[in-house]
């Protein structure tokens, strides 16, 4: 799967840069006055984009509605969404408010507040952000602090850059940074289909140590001088903006298609893919820390186990404790006797029979012993107090060939 967004990405990328460069033309030039030039947002406007693809986690697919505002000449506000399906059937959904301040002739500089909620688990982050206007040429940071149910509290940040080789093709990417995903990145590409007002076609892909995720579709962008609906006014004055024009004058990117890995589709993603059965992801999955236990094959662990399992949550811990830093055969203090029997009790060992015995009996889950280990936990933990006598009677009446025994005597 994870090859096949790979391929997919890229034929995507392909067609939609061959289409580019045969079809786009020289935006038309616009009047200083007009689409409101030098203010932070030109005007009111609204982006929706309807995307799809996949990555080893499964499909995915949905829709990023934007709306964005001028507060004043120097301030915008930008309102984003984002809903649908990842790893097939995982549905998730989320919103960000983008404050910012912009020149956009020379910078961009802003703070978002963003949140999404998938089958129950929420994840937020605080972000600063900024752009930066060298010609055709805009350079991109963010930094940010994350927290939820999803990935563990941690600071992230991204630097990107984007190039305009015509003003209605945009070539984007960048690289990130986290604590939990390590160092990944992502590759962006977007056309501006002059024959079609206010429609574009993008693609992305996002990669990291664990894989990566492609995804790609259609944009729409609507306001009085770019959208389909302005389509006959445009064309009567000649005039309307480019997609360079767009990104620094009217709107900004979706928060959650524009860095996938550190707040965006791809984390959104890999956490679908975690509560799918696939691969752990932050704190979620059976196992959020990539560490599979790892069965009693000795003698040694088995009893470590069977003694666990008999003392665990009971006022006997502390001698639980006390075994195990005894005869723990990695570091415990009699480890250089113990370590030599667990490798002579190992199942592949000399003496790996009396271990296959002693498993049958006790250790494992389906043991011929386990009634007897889980009734004495449960009477150990009553004895701690906080259960109710008669349950530690049914306990008792439980274990095998005392209950009968003891007959009547019980209470």
């Amino acid at each position: 799967m994870k090859m096949n967004a790979f391929l997919s990405s890229a034929a995507l990328a392909s067609v939609i840069a061959a289409t580019s460069f045969v079809s786009a033309q020289e935006a038309m030039p616009v009047s200083d006055d007009q689409f409101g030039y030098g203010k932070a947002v030109a005007e009111t406007n609204f982006q929706l984009s309807i995307f799809g693809g996949g990555d080893e986690n499964g499909g995915l697919y949905g829709g990023a509605p934007s709306l964005t505002i001028p507060l004043g000449d120097s301030v915008g506000l930008q309102i984003d969404g984002i809903a649908g399906f990842v790893a097939d059937e995982v549905g998730f959904a989320g919103g960000a408010a983008q404050l910012f301040a912009r020149d956009p002739e020379s910078y961009l500089i802003g703070v978002v507040g963003a949140g999404y909620y998938l089958e129950g688990y929420s994840q937020y982050a605080v972000s600063g952000i900024s752009e930066f206007y060298i010609d055709n040429i805009t350079l991109e940071a963010t930094v940010g602090y994350t927290m939820g149910e999803v990935v563990p509290d941690e600071f992230y940040g991204r630097g990107g850059i984007a190039i305009y080789p015509n003003p209605n093709l945009r070539l984007g990417g960048g690289l990130v940074y986290s604590d939990e995903v390590g160092l990944g990145g992502d590759i962006q590409l977007e056309t501006l289909l002059t024959d079609i007002p206010g429609m574009a076609l993008f693609a992305t892909g996002a990669f990291d140590e664990a894989g990566a995720t492609g995804y790609g579709g259609v944009r729409f962008y609507f306001g009085s001088g770019s959208s389909l609906l302005g389509a006959d006014r445009t064309k009567q004055y000649g005039e309307e903006p480019s997609l360079m024009d767009i990104h620094r004058r009217l709107l900004r990117p979706n928060f959650f298609l524009s860095d996938p890995i550190g707040f965006g589709l791809r984390q959104i993603s890999r956490a679908g893919g975690a509560l799918n059965g696939g691969d752990p992801f932050g704190d979620l999955g059976d196992d959020p820390d990539g560490e599979d236990e790892v069965p009693c094959t000795d003698l040694i662990c088995t009893v470590q186990d069977t003694l666990e399992g008999i003392t665990d949550d009971t006022l006997l811990d502390p001698i639980t404790d006390l075994v195990n830093t005894l005869v723990d055969p990695d570091d415990g203090a009699l480890a250089a006797l113990t370590d030599q029997l667990a490798m002579l009790t190992d199942e592949d060992g000399a003496l790996g029979a009396l271990t296959e015995v002693v498993q049958a009996l006790a250790g494992t889950e389906d043991s011929a012993l386990t009634p007897l280990t889980d009734a004495l936990n449960t009477i150990l933990q009553g004895l701690s107090g906080g259960t109710d006598p008669s349950d530690i009677t049914d306990q008792i009446e439980q274990i095998p060939g005392l209950g009968g025994l003891l007959g009547g005597l019980l209470p």
